[in-house]
């Protein structure tokens, strides 16, 4: 049996990135909508657009952030001329096909969903988060404190959760690590999503928040989560960091780039590139992450992720 989503049930259960660089409606079914006006009908109709609509991967709201995010799409609409919407996807998938289908304009992606969109959508990468100026995060694999795992040698037979199948961090990155760790040639991507094969089961969680949260509920005995929803949940306070331990944590992963369509006029491009890098202190100090800004990146930061996703045959 191949990997499952976690029920309704367990999500219910679980408790629900940094600087901004450049790089060189039908499916608006997400669960958070924000519509901002701006004041440029003249710029409107030059670039064909009646509105800008931002599309954004599963992650963690919460009433400061989705205001934030407000804000956020108010002020690009003065930046731009153009009204902003945005709106959270219900899954990876979801907001590459936003894109691909012309309902998005603009995405908060992760890493290895912008490898796909960046392939099905034409989507080209104008910012990415850095933290204390290093642009990237990481992948941990976590248990309960008082597991007996100590080791990714330690995983085989126990049941596992991971992210989401476009997940860098949460799915990718960490299944080729585990594959790294074990060293068997007979085992495959494929395996390690299919109960029995290595897992006594796998699942996808969601989100970051949820598959953490699985662990500390004690539905399942491993999970992998970003390093930056780690830290969030800590701070948060939605889990004691003594009840969890981290038994792996991958290499520096590129960070999450905010894409736009490549076809978009050049000039929207830029403006919305500018205004992203402008405005980047002002998000992240309001959202209390005084370490984060976003930042330009060279697009072929991300063709490791492409290669693995090569590799493993991932491609849709």
């Amino acid at each position: 049996m191949k990997v499952k989503r976690m029920t309704a049930a367990l999500l219910m259960a679980a408790m629900t990135c940094g600087v901004l660089t450049g790089c060189s409606q039908d499916s608006k079914e997400g669960e958070q909508k924000t519509v901002s006006g701006g004041s440029g009908a003249e710029q409107t109709a030059d670039y064909d657009l009646e509105e800008v609509v931002m599309v954004l991967i599963p992650g963690e709201d919460t009433e400061k952030s989705v205001q934030l995010r407000d804000d956020m799409a108010e002020e690009m609409s003065k930046a731009i001329g153009i009204p902003v919407t945005t709106y959270r996807a219900t899954d990876y998938s979801a907001a590459v096909e936003a894109m691909r289908t012309g309902h998005a304009q603009l995405a908060m992606l992760g890493p290895f969903s912008y490898v796909t969109a960046r392939e099905r959508a034409g989507a080209e990468c104008l910012v990415t988060t850095a933290t204390n100026g290093e642009i990237g995060y990481y992948s941990h694999i976590i248990t309960s404190a008082d597991s007996d795992i100590d080791g990714v040698e330690d995983l085989e037979g126990k049941t596992f959760a991971f992210v989401d199948p476009e997940s860098t961090s949460g799915n990718v990155v960490p299944s080729d690590e585990i594959l790294n760790e074990i060293g068997d040639d007979d085992l495959s991507f494929d395996d390690l999503h299919t109960d029995g094969k290595f897992f006594k089961s796998a699942m996808y969680a969601g989100n970051h928040a949820a598959s953490l949260q699985a662990v500390v509920q004690g539905n399942v005995d491993a999970a992998a989560v970003s390093s930056g929803t780690y830290q969030n949940q800590l701070d948060e306070g939605n889990f004691n960091e003594e009840d969890v331990k981290i038994i792996h944590t991958s290499p520096l992963i590129p960070g999450s780039p905010i894409a736009v369509q490549k076809d978009l006029p050049q000039e929207l491009k830029d403006k919305i590139r500018d205004f992203l890098l402008d405005y980047s202190e002002e998000y992240f100090t309001a959202l209390g992450e005084l370490d984060k800004r976003y930042v330009e990146v060279e697009d072929s930061t991300y063709d490791y992720l492409a290669e693995l996703k090569e590799e493993y045959g991932l491609s849709d």
